[in-house]
């Protein structure tokens, strides 16, 4: 995963506990893309100033994430949906190859659509 990637998904989940500088500071730059030049100007301090505070908020992230795992329990719980909805795929296409698979399908769609719902609770695009 790209570092980009890992610290927006870090932001997401641990943002509120940064300061509101800190937090806007990253939003503007891993979110809206903005140079530490533009941060600078925005807040009114240096170049390396901003670039200091990003650094700062990047190891806070860090050591949220190292302490309470939620991003790392997120995609755990991610993977095992994605893989049951695989399986669960799988038996759907099977169900709809015999004629008495009628009731086992409908089961398979409700699973189906179950993992979905929690795949889209956790933020992750549907395949």
């Amino acid at each position: 995963m790209s570092k980009n990637l890992e610290y927006g998904l870090l932001l997401d989940v641990y943002g509120s506990l940064l300061t509101e500088k800190q937090l806007e500071m990253m939003q503007l730059y891993y979110d809206e893309d903005l140079s530490l030049s533009e941060i600078g100007e925005q807040f009114g301090i240096s170049r390396q100033g901003v670039h200091d505070s990003i650094k700062r908020s990047e190891q806070a992230l860090d050591e949220f994430e190292e302490r309470l795992s939620i991003l790392k329990a997120r995609k755990v719980e991610i993977d095992a949906l994605l893989s049951i909805k695989k399986d669960a795929l799988e038996a759907l296409d099977q169900c709809r190859k015999v004629s008495f698979g009628k009731n086992i399908a409908d089961k398979v769609i409700k699973t189906l659509e179950n993992i979905d719902s929690r795949l889209a609770e956790l933020g992750e695009e549907q395949e």
